[in-house]
């Protein structure tokens, strides 16, 4: 590597965008361009959409590893693996951990009527109806267990299978990742929704959740109409 190929790296393995820090530990391959990806991001999703992580992180990290895991969002921070094939790969990570630091902020809002988690199950009921026709044994009690479960999730990516899953999941969720618990639900609909990928799909097969996501998004607005209007 040249003097000018290393200063360049080195310049672009650290800076930060409306205010959140972009730490680049390790670097992902040569196609991959992390400020345009994020300066992208950062340019779709509202800002108070925005405000409940510090950094995001890029690079190879124990915690990723240790879980198998491309991605995550903890304590505040955004952390992606180094190990990229596209742009487009980091554009869908960063956005489904954004939609997990919103999901902790306005985890309220999203949840305490309960109609995504009533869409949700329901969802569930009609997958394992179809999979046990289709010969697949599996305890209902854990397609009605809304939280992650380790093994609940090696059923469908293991012995199901994502291809076969999203014939059987076809016009009921949005993706078949989406199976996988209330909160991926509710992140994968986020990331569909923010993606701008077959929106009208999102919201005819989810339309409690695709409004929901609207209305977070309008969230500022609305509140300021509440403002305006109690101080009047």
């Amino acid at each position: 590597m040249s003097l000018k190929e290393y200063l360049k790296k080195k310049k672009h393995s650290r800076f930060s965008i409306n205010g959140v820090e972009i730490l680049i530990k390790d670097n992902p391959p040569d196609n991959v361009d992390p400020k345009k990806v994020l300066n992208y991001i950062f340019n779709r999703i509202p800002n108070h959409l925005l405000i409940n992580f510090k950094t995001i992180n890029i690079g190879s990290f124990e915690a990723l590893n240790k879980r198998n895991l491309q991605a995550m969002y903890s304590n505040s921070n955004i952390y992606v693996s180094n190990k990229l094939k596209s742009n487009q790969d980091l554009l869908d990570d960063v956005i489904h951990e954004i939609a997990h630091s919103v999901e902790e902020k306005y985890e309220d809002f999203i949840y305490s009527d309960e109609k995504i988690k009533q869409e949700f199950l329901h969802k569930r009921k009609k997958l394992w109806n179809i999979l046990k026709n289709e010969g697949y044994h599996a305890d209902l009690e854990q397609f009605l267990n809304t939280k992650y479960d380790q093994e609940f999730d090696k059923f469908l990516y293991m012995t199901i299978g994502y291809p076969i899953l999203g014939m059987y999941s076809k016009n009921i969720f949005y993706s078949p990742y989406g199976c996988t618990s209330l909160r991926e639900y509710f992140a994968n609909g986020f990331e569909a929704f923010f993606m701008k990928e077959n929106i009208s799909l999102l919201k005819k097969v989810s339309p409690i959740l695709y409004n929901r996501i609207v209305q977070l998004s309008n969230i500022e607005e609305i509140n300021n109409e509440l403002r305006e209007n109690y101080q009047t």
